[in-house]
């Protein structure tokens, strides 16, 4: 199994360990009391009938959506609503993508693990005494997550005497592109070199050697068995999107709490839930290949890939610290 499965079930424990903790240390939020309610008591007045959005509450959350910022009013004795934004901090990631020579893979080894010709490496000779430059094998891609939601939901207490347990549901609204991936600096020579190739074998002669070389093409992976070949954009450039759908329902379930023992007016809540976003992402590229329909697709591109086509619906754990205003 890859290492970043390990990593990502590693920080899932951390946040369900780091809940537990939290939500262990809170304590009973009065509600619904039978004695007279105080305003020393805003925990039990921000709950009492006749309330209706007469208060305020702001939070701060972090967890799998992102950072998030949100202000809840409540609406009756049992329901509460929430608007806010969430924003998820960008970090990057290199991934290669091979080259292949005539239709075939520019690296190819035989039984013994060894390395063996290729038309690719003839192609590299080629341009090598054309231009006094080698070509790489492959291209480096820079690919980077741009996840950030409007978010609308309403927090259910179906428990009369009990203000731990909410049921929430709602929806996240934002862009559809969640990520995308492109060329970097350190591929531009390879494609340069690409595109002259390229041109060169397409107005050669029949009789000239190169023409035995065939074209260089992408390599993702393979598509019903065979090389699935793709070229650079008319640019030069070469992306890869994930899309998912720009509004997605939400379900979850949570816990809330005491933040400070001797204060109604913060409190601590453990949040675990779905964004329903329609199936697992999809992933294309500038030409419109997708890589959900390929095997074979090689490295850290691979594994990612794998990954984010097992995401049917998202995960979303988050701990949410509040504070009443009024």
């Amino acid at each position: 199994m890859p290492c970043k499965y390990h990593c990502m079930r590693k920080i899932i424990i951390a946040c369900l360990t780091l809940c537990s903790v939290l939500v262990a240390e809170a304590q009973y939020i009065p509600a619904f009391r039978k004695d007279s309610v105080t305003w020393k008591d805003p925990g039990a007045n921000y709950w009492s009938k006749g309330n209706s959005f007469k208060h305020l509450e702001l939070s701060l959350a972090i967890g799998t959506s992102g950072i998030g910022l949100d202000v809840a009013v409540p609406v009756c004795q049992f329901m509460q609503v929430r608007l806010g934004y969430d924003y998820m901090p960008q970090f990057k990631k290199q991934f290669r993508m091979n080259l292949a020579g005539g239709g075939e893979a520019a690296r190819q080894y035989n039984g013994q693990g060894n390395r063996v010709k290729t038309k690719f490496d003839k192609i590299q000779q080629y341009l090598y005494e054309e231009t006094g430059k080698e070509i790489d094998d492959h291209i480096l891609l820079t690919g980077q997550m741009s996840v950030h939601n409007l978010k609308a939901l309403v927090d259910i207490y179906p428990l009369k005497y009990n203000k731990h347990w909410h049921i929430t549901a709602g929806i996240y609204y934002g862009p559809a592109q969640v990520g995308k991936a492109e060329d970097n600096s350190e591929s531009a020579t390879t494609l340069s070199l690409m595109e002259m190739y390229n041109q060169d074998y397409e107005k050669a002669s029949p009789s000239d050697p190169i023409k035995s070389y065939g074209r260089l093409t992408l390599y993702p992976g393979d598509k019903n068995g065979k090389p699935c070949l793709v070229d650079p954009a008319d640019d030069g450039s070469v992306t890869i999107s994930v899309k998912t759908n720009a509004i997605k329902p939400y379900l979850g379930v949570g816990y809330t709490g005491r933040l400070i023992s001797s204060r109604d007016d913060w409190k601590v809540s453990a949040e675990l839930g779905v964004w329903i976003w329609g199936g697992a992402p999809k992933q294309r590229m500038h030409d419109g290949t997708s890589l959900s329909d390929l095997s074979n697709i090689h490295g850290a591109l691979g594994d990612y890939v794998k990954v984010i086509n097992s995401l049917k619906v998202y995960p979303v754990l988050n701990v949410r610290f509040a504070k009443t205003i009024f």
